[in-house]
């Protein structure tokens, strides 16, 4: 059975969203931000987001980015002014600009604050420590099990316990996340969860 990969889980509600952004602003004379906003919010990426602080934590960056001050050149999605919107150009100015930008971006270009890097590398390396301790034996008894059969055992414990993959390649071909059919991205993301 095939799963997709997180990042591509992402990648599919980036390109729902873009693809009904373009087909908004070709439809509409004026760009429906507030439609926009509901379906990248409460359709697209909401499915997945079960917690109201995360939930809250999304509509309000949301809000930086899909309202009617975007398309003004220099709009600041952030604080420093960092990040801005760019005067129309061809692509050889943008990639240019792009550039000049930092390679690992700090939190203000997602809307979050700069404890965000912080807090996440705390996550980070707690869930490492954790995963560490909990791999390795408990006690250390002569003629025990050596540390790579405590970890084999317990991986195999995992695996037993886990419930079949779903033959998501198949679904997807059944069901695509195409923009007429919106109930079957919400079964893929569900799936997918």
């Amino acid at each position: 059975m095939y799963t997709l990969p997180r990042i591509l889980i992402a990648e599919n509600d980036l390109s729902m969203c873009a693809t009904q952004l373009k087909e908004f602003i070709d439809m509409y004379d004026e760009i429906p931000y507030q439609m926009i906003h509901f379906l990248t919010y409460d359709i697209n990426y909401g499915g997945r987001v079960t917690d109201d602080v995360d939930r809250r934590t999304i509509c309000t960056i949301l809000d930086d980015f899909i309202n009617p001050k975007v398309v003004q050149d220099g709009y600041a999605f952030s604080s420093s002014g960092q990040y801005r919107t760019l005067p129309a150009g061809n692509q050889q100015q943008y990639v240019e600009h792009i550039r000049t930008m930092p390679l690992a971006p700090h939190p203000e270009v997602f809307g979050m604050h700069e404890n965000a890097d912080i807090t996440s590398a705390q996550d980070d390396t707690l869930r490492l420590f954790s995963a560490i301790l909990q791999l390795l034996p408990r006690n250390s008894v002569a003629g025990g099990k050596s540390r790579e059969e405590t970890i084999s055992e317990c991986a195999r414990s995992i695996q037993k316990r886990l419930p079949e993959q779903f033959d998501m390649e198949g679904i997807m071909k059944r069901y695509p996340t195409v923009y007429e059919e919106s109930m079957n991205t919400v079964l893929v993301q569900v799936m997918q969860a």
